[in-house]
């Protein structure tokens, strides 16, 4: 089941889709951990790595978070519902993903980690901005800047 990118958008002929979040609870006790199934086909419908919705999850719940990038493995730790995870997805859609001027989730991010800065441009209306630097998500996007993006880092 898909859901729109936006979710304050509705109506048939909206096109941004994306796979509802997934979770999964495992282990129990103080182990609990909770494992997003679906997380690389969502950060594939919304053109982010899926590190950075993870580590947004972890940020907001206070809790630690553990990638297997090889294994496509998202985990949080905690026990948070599925409909909480998909809200706090709103959230992380909201401030990292859609274009402030249109609400479009056609934008793509700019690391410049030198200069401690993350850009925003959307390919439809041509808009270009700086991120909300207040959020813990900005220092580990610096750190870890998506593959696509025009960063200084000097890697090869």
């Amino acid at each position: 089941m898909s859901v729109n990118v936006n979710r304050s958008v509705s109506g048939q002929f909206y096109c941004y889709n994306m796979p509802r979040l997934m979770a999964k609870a495992e282990g129990k006790g103080n182990v609990i951990k909770t494992v997003m199934v679906n997380m690389v086909d969502v950060a594939k419908a919304l053109n982010r790595p899926p590190t950075y919705p993870t580590k947004y999850f972890g940020c907001e719940l206070g809790a630690q978070t553990q990638f297997d990038v090889k294994n496509d493995h998202y985990i949080v730790n905690g026990s948070p519902e599925a409909n909480r995870l998909q809200g706090m997805l709103d959230g992380f859609i909201k401030k990292f993903v859609l274009c402030p001027e249109w609400e479009n989730p056609e934008t793509e991010l700019h690391v410049k980690p030198k200069k401690q800065t993350i850009a925003n441009s959307c390919k439809a209306c041509g808009y270009r901005g700086m991120l909300d630097t207040h959020h813990k998500l900005h220092t580990f996007i610096l750190k870890n800047p998506p593959e696509n993006s025009d960063s200084n880092t000097g890697k090869k």
